[in-house]
């Protein structure tokens, strides 16, 4: 099984530039990129819809669903504004400067994360290594972006 899960990971990780200019080009035909957004979330929920329904998943009842703490509901619109950013970033930016500074976003607050174990993760205390490793992340997407 961490094999599958191995192979589909590094596949979503390989559909992460594609995604971006796939939505530009969506809005640069609708004329907006909060449309081009709206239609994608709109075709991704209707996918997840159709696979519950086709894993018999049962729906969670009304007092799991209220029971949820508040900030549980906020990743939508986290994902709502990191698909809108990447579809207004890549034509101007370019897949590789969107993705190199995704990432470097990504490590800088995933570094945060695991040093205070935010939401369950295990905590692993900020390091020289570490910090180095972030700057030299960072470095790239200065020279991605100038080169």
């Amino acid at each position: 099984m961490d094999g599958l899960i191995l192979v589909l990971t590094a596949l979503a990780g390989c559909l992460m530039p594609v995604q971006p200019a796939v939505n530009a080009v969506a809005a640069q035909l609708m004329g907006s990129p909060y449309l081009a957004s709206f239609f994608s979330f709109l075709t991704g929920t209707l996918v997840l819809g159709l696979l519950c329904l086709a894993l018999r998943l049962p729906w969670p009842d009304g007092k799991i669903l209220t029971a949820l703490p508040w900030w549980v509901w906020s990743a939508g619109t986290m994902g709502a504004f990191f698909v809108t950013m990447t579809i207004v970033a890549v034509p101007h930016l370019g897949a590789m400067s969107v993705m190199a500074l995704l990432v470097a976003g990504q490590m800088g607050m995933s570094m945060v994360m695991d040093h205070f174990g935010w939401l369950g993760i295990p905590a692993q205390p900020i390091s020289l290594g570490r910090i180095l490793g972030a700057i030299l992340l960072f470095a790239g997407v200065v020279m991605i972006r100038k080169f």
